[in-house]
Parts: C-alpha cells; structure tokens; sequence
C-alpha cells in the first residue's frame, strides 16, 4: 500500500497533463465550434466616438489564437496535473534519506 498511493498520485497528474494537452490541441483544430462571446461587437459608426486607429499585422495565422472555453480548461488541467507532478516529486525527493 505503500507504493500504490505514490503510482496513483503520478498516474493522476499525467493523466491530467494528457488530458489538458489533448483538449488544447482538439480545441486547434480546424473546424472546432468558436465562441466569439463578448469580443463579437458591432463597430460603432466614425464620428460617434473618439477616433483612434491601431493596426496590427500577423504574417501567420497560426500566431493568432482565439482562447475559447476548450483552450482555457485545456490549459488550466495541464497546469492542475503539472501541479499534481512536482508534488509528488517534492514529496519523494523529501522522504529520500540523507544516506542514500
């Protein structure tokens, strides 16, 4: 019982690291629904309001990403497994003994 909780504890938190990488990256993919949630806007119309102008450009559309709710859960489960992970690691370099 002594060695199951550790491999249970590890087995966790790479199965959450996993998990959180393969949501994020299902979340990529082409064809994967988007949220526009409170960014979609309508422009209001120039002159209604202070005029202002900034342009950014993005030579690859690959560097633009739309963080919708699969990229933040996917995100935060990796970081809750890597979390799990160096715990456990903390906990086993704790209980070495200064002899070994």
């Amino acid at each position: 019982m002594r060695r199951a909780a550790p491999r249970a504890v590890l087995a966790l938190g790479a199965a959450l690291c996993a998990l959180g990488v393969a949501l994020f990256w299902r979340a990529n993919q082409p064809g994967s629904p988007t949220d526009g949630g409170w960014a979609a806007y309508t422009p209001l119309p120039a002159g209604t309001a202070y005029q202002s102008s900034l342009t950014l450009s993005f030579d690859d559309d690959r560097w633009a990403v739309l963080w919708t709710a699969g990229h933040v859960v996917g995100a935060g489960l990796a970081v809750v497994g890597l979390l799990v992970l160096s715990g456990l690691a903390g906990w086993l370099l704790g209980r070495r003994r200064p002899g070994r």
